[in-house]
């Protein structure tokens, strides 16, 4: 690996959508390669998702990583208790809630900086493709089909106002499924099994399921069960 380990790859990230340059590499695909799996996104968020990122462009099959499991330091899911609604016919299960956490500077700068980066390789690649003559050509969108677990915290949750909140969310490339299903899990717990598609060159996978993660309060958990090339 080109880094020593992924702490120092996720402080090269912090500023950067990419290991060099503006688009997808080998330097990319080496580095990812040399992880021995999918980074802690508690402890290095930034490599956490660069990884993701990168495994949508290239395709999940073809990635296979070659370094020690403590290369990505993967850690367990933390449990978490759930937040209990006061009981009140009148509650409104998503309404505003004035002590939910906000999005923190630092975030909001590090998701305007990487959306400014994307923006800018784009104005660079025409700029260069203008200058030397070329002719832009058409080529067939990638696209891929996630399909995601998503684990309420109790067996009393509302799993289909669940979703039609979730699909509330809009972004330029992502298109979600129009059903959804519910399977069991444990103790009366069924979870929510829905799907979505997304363009690979718009849409960054940890944009979708820190959307549904963000409903903290009914959301205990968001797995992508898979992604496929489409």
């Amino acid at each position: 690996m080109p880094f020593s380990n992924v702490n120092e790859l996720n402080k090269h990230l912090a500023t950067r959508s990419y290991v060099e340059g503006y688009s997808l590499s080998d330097a990319d695909r080496a580095a990812l390669s040399a992880l021995g799996g999918v980074p802690d996104r508690s402890s290095c968020p930034h490599a956490y998702r660069w990884a993701l990122h990168i495994m949508a462009l290239v395709g999940v099959e073809n990635v296979t990583f070659s370094g020690s499991p403590s290369a990505a330091a993967p850690s367990a899911a933390a449990p978490k208790a759930a937040a209990k609604p006061a009981a009140d016919d009148d509650f409104d299960m998503f309404g505003d809630d004035d002590e939910d956490e906000e999005e923190t500077a630092e975030e909001r700068a590090a998701n305007k900086a990487r959306k400014e980066r994307m923006a800018l390789a784009k104005r660079l690649k025409d700029e260069k493709d203008a200058k030397e003559g070329k002719k832009k050509k058409e080529k067939p969108v990638e696209k891929s089909l996630i399909v995601l677990d998503v684990k309420p915290w109790e067996a009393e949750c509302d799993l289909e106002a669940l979703w039609k909140e979730i699909i509330k969310y809009e972004q330029e490339g992502l298109q979600w499924g129009a059903t959804f299903k519910l399977e069991p899990v444990a103790f009366g717990i069924k979870k929510l099994v829905m799907t979505c598609t997304i363009v690979d060159s718009l849409v960054l996978l940890d944009d979708v399921t820190d959307n549904i993660e963000g409903m903290e309060d009914f959301v205990q958990s968001v797995v992508v069960a898979s992604m496929n090339k489409i």
